[in-house]
């Protein structure tokens, strides 16, 4: 189980998360929602240790990340950016990357079978000598979830993966991360602002707003009340072939 107990970042004088608490298990899919400046990226950069809370903790399996070293962390937890900055790697050793935190003096035989493995469960094992810069944007993304898989973590951790993806490979990417929770037995927690993609492939739903959570769970959660006082938008849940969707609904503005 990862538990997060009481989080809170501030930069200087100025709160950004407080006092975030929830938990999840591995298996499982966890969408993190709410406005620009809720304080989203920034739980994900302080459960990764990539910056340093005023206070709380995060546990994995009992354990505090704070008293982990970087390699055990590194076994423990994966990130997947925004972007990707491998430009000039190929696929296989982007992807072989993901295996540094289990490496002593270099990649084993069993290093290069996890790589090769994590290619083929996102389907890009034909792609292995191509070089990063020649893939799509949603090619790389599929890169980045391969060598997320590769270090074989208990918690993957994803900031806005589909944010510069055409909507074929936001939906193939939320469906590999959805695999990912499910059929790898990661906990999974993901950063993203389409409400209908995190209902589509989402297991529960962590709503942010003025950096602390302001409403959690399934898709009971996710409601015309929350999203009115999280986004500030009147919005319906309906159900389109036993899937909710969410309707805005907008003012008409009358032309004089």
């Amino acid at each position: 189980m990862i538990e997060v107990q009481n989080l809170s970042f501030s930069y200087g004088s100025r709160p950004i998360l407080r006092n975030v608490s929830f938990s999840l298990e591995r298996g499982e899919c966890v969408a993190v929602l709410g406005n620009n400046g809720a304080g989203k990226s920034t739980l994900v950069s302080c459960i990764s240790r990539l910056r340093k809370p005023s206070s709380g903790n995060v546990l994995i399996d009992g354990t505090p990340v704070s008293q982990m070293t970087r390699n055990e962390l590194a076994q423990q937890v994966s990130y997947v950016a925004q972007k990707n900055e491998l430009a000039h790697t190929t696929v296989f050793d982007a992807v072989l990357l993901g295996r540094k935190p289990h490496m002593k003096w270099g990649p084993s035989a069993v290093d290069y079978d996890v790589a090769e493995h994590a290619l083929r469960a996102v389907g890009m094992e034909d792609c292995r000598l191509r070089y990063m810069n020649q893939l799509s944007g949603g090619e790389q993304q599929k890169v980045m979830l391969a060598r997320a898989i590769a270090q074989e973590p208990k918690l993957m951790l994803l900031d806005e993966p589909t944010s510069s993806l055409d909507p074929r490979n936001q939906y193939e990417s939320m469906e590999l991360i959805r695999h990912c929770a499910h059929d790898h037995h990661i906990a999974v927690l993901v950063v993203i602002h389409d409400l209908n993609l995190a209902l589509r492939f989402c297991d529960r739903f962590l709503f942010l707003k003025d950096g602390a959570v302001f409403a959690s769970g399934g898709q009971e959660a996710v409601t015309s009340e929350n999203i009115q006082a999280v986004y500030g938008m009147e919005a319906t849940v309906e159900q389109f072939d036993g899937i909710p969707m969410v309707i805005p609904r907008f003012q008409r503005h009358e032309s004089s």
